[in-house]
């Protein structure tokens, strides 16, 4: 029904995508366009279709994947590359501030935030390892991100395409890479032992920014991984498989908590806490155990429950 529907959608974002005379020798790298399957296009399709605000830069991007749906009888397609060259979402102040955040106030109190598409390129699993520590209280202090155990020396990829605003030594982050995303996430890589990218770089989701090491504060070669939206961190575990090192969801939703940032799948059911409810009982309720709820929600351990707050149950 969405196919029929997106080929009568006005097809005046065509693009004029270049193909040289045998473009499988060309690096990937270098060439202006990134090959999909008709089938993956569709989800693209359906991923503008799940916007609940629909502007004028989402009907473009409808009309330009209706276009090259509409327009080529082969079974891959070609969708061009985001430019990020004039990727920036900081002041120039702003921008040579470690993790710089944007005030909470001036934040929407619910973003649904598309993570995956033809403009902002797929996920690609960092590396794929075990998670040794998650994101939560740890010691008194909030551990930020996750830590993913390596061997030195272990190639280290962009989860997404972006632009390098961070790629130095820092502190107890060791050798650190941090990228910016179009759609407004960051991603930063510690305890490196070698930086293969620099401040300024543009790079592609799965390109190899850095080697695997123990650098900074760090007991034992592992990497830490965060997401952070404007600044503020998200727990990636809410929202990424480090099982199966895939995205739950292409579009995740970003609320606003009391004093930070919560983001959790935008297909997923959520269960609003009650007076009377306990971890046991929500679990008990939905068919789950409370390590798999604990899961559901990125918590290694049970914390108290609050009347509102709202929990993820599938």
């Amino acid at each position: 029904m969405r196919i029929s529907l997106c080929s009568l959608v006005v097809l005046f974002f065509c693009s004029s995508l270049r193909a040289g005379n045998d473009p499988t020798l060309v690096p990937d790298s270098v060439k202006p366009y990134r090959i999909i399957t008709k089938s993956k296009l569709v989800h693209l399709i359906d991923s503008v279709f799940d916007l609940k605000e629909f502007g004028p830069k989402d009907f473009e991007l409808l009309n330009y994947y209706a276009s090259i749906l509409t327009t080529n009888n082969s079974d891959s397609v070609r969708i061009t590359k985001l430019n990020l060259n004039e990727l920036s979402f900081y002041s120039q102040k702003d921008e040579l501030s470690l993790f710089p955040a944007v005030d909470l106030k001036e934040l929407p109190a619910i973003t649904n935030l598309i993570v995956e598409n033809g403009y902002l390129s797929y996920y690609s699993p960092p590396i794929e390892g075990v998670v040794t520590s998650h994101f939560g209280w740890r010691d008194g202090r909030l551990h930020k991100g996750i830590d993913i155990d390596l061997n030195r020396g272990d190639k280290i990829k962009a989860a997404f395409s972006g632009k390098v605003r961070v790629a130095k030594r820092q502190g107890g982050f060791g050798n650190v890479v941090i990228i910016m995303h179009p759609n407004g996430l960051e991603t930063v890589y510690a305890h490196l032992s070698r930086l293969k990218v620099k401040t300024g770089d543009i790079v592609l989701s799965g390109q190899v920014i850095g080697l695997g090491g123990s650098t900074g504060h760090s007991s034992g070669s592992h990497l830490h991984l965060e997401f952070r939206y404007q600044g503020h961190p998200l727990n990636p575990g809410t929202f990424i498989s480090f099982t199966e090192n895939k995205l739950i969801h292409h579009s995740i939703i970003i609320k606003q908590s009391q004093q930070s940032l919560c983001a959790f799948p935008s297909n997923k059911i959520l269960h609003e806490i009650k007076h009377g409810d306990s971890w046991f009982a929500v679990a008990h309720k939905y068919g789950l155990t409370m390590k798999e709820l604990m899961a559901l929600n990125g918590v290694e351990r049970r914390f108290s429950l609050k009347v509102g707050q709202q929990l993820r149950i599938n």
